[in-house]
């Protein structure tokens, strides 16, 4: 791995598993429009917004509203939340970056208030420097907008600075953006295999892995 200054990263399937979550919102939702949820698609959905998720799940425009309706039903209760929990590493890491003198960020088609619960929930909430969630961009990813807005007023330039995420939206995010990116591929069937990006890793502790920057 090399090593960066800043790190961005995506907050579902990278920081946080939030399948749990995403699938107490797709059964209500797609019910409603007549159709069943298949936790195979969850590599597909994962980390995109829900007019993405629509357009991948039902892709029928007149159920459009009905599916909205639900979904929103369930992300504006909270109901979800019980859904998500950090992997393993997430803390780990995050702190060692902190320690190392990196800058931590998060960019996110998830709503910014949603990642500080869960932050807060965990007691993560005082490591990035700067959260960019849904309402925070007119464009979202693959549209390099919130990482853009993620970087700006940091001073680190963009060849020190990388994504990290586990979608090709990720990746594409990153290159548009003009920045390096590592995909996250925990090999647990959440991730797609192949994304295009700089790095691949199976893990968050592989961006640790350059060496300690304090010896």
């Amino acid at each position: 791995m090399k090593e960066y200054t800043l790190y961005i990263l995506d907050f579902d399937n990278t920081l946080f598993d939030t399948s749990g979550g995403l699938k107490v919102i797709m059964d209500h939702a797609l019910a409603a429009a007549g159709l069943s949820y298949d936790e195979k698609i969850f590599p597909k959905i994962a980390g995109r917004t829900m007019e993405q998720i629509f357009e991948i799940t039902v892709g029928d425009e007149s159920k459009r509203e009905t599916f909205y309706e639900h979904f929103r039903e369930i992300v504006d209760s909270d109901a979800y939340l019980k859904g998500g929990k950090p992997f393993p590493e997430t803390e780990e890491v995050l702190s060692e970056l902190k320690r190392r003198g990196k800058r931590i960020a998060i960019a996110s088609g998830k709503y910014r208030y949603k990642i500080e619960n869960l932050l807060e929930k965990y007691g993560m909430l005082g490591y990035p420097e700067k959260i960019v969630g849904y309402h925070d961009t007119a464009r979202r990813k693959p549209f390099p907008d919130p990482i853009l807005l993620a970087m700006s007023g940091s001073g680190v330039p963009p060849e020190q600075t990388v994504y990290v995420g586990d979608s090709p939206h990720d990746s594409a995010a990153a290159e548009s953006a003009g920045i390096d990116s590592v995909i996250v591929n925990r090999h647990n069937g959440l991730t797609e295999d192949g994304i295009k990006c700089t790095f691949e890793i199976s893990s968050l502790e592989e961006l640790l892995e350059y060496g300690d920057a304090s010896v």
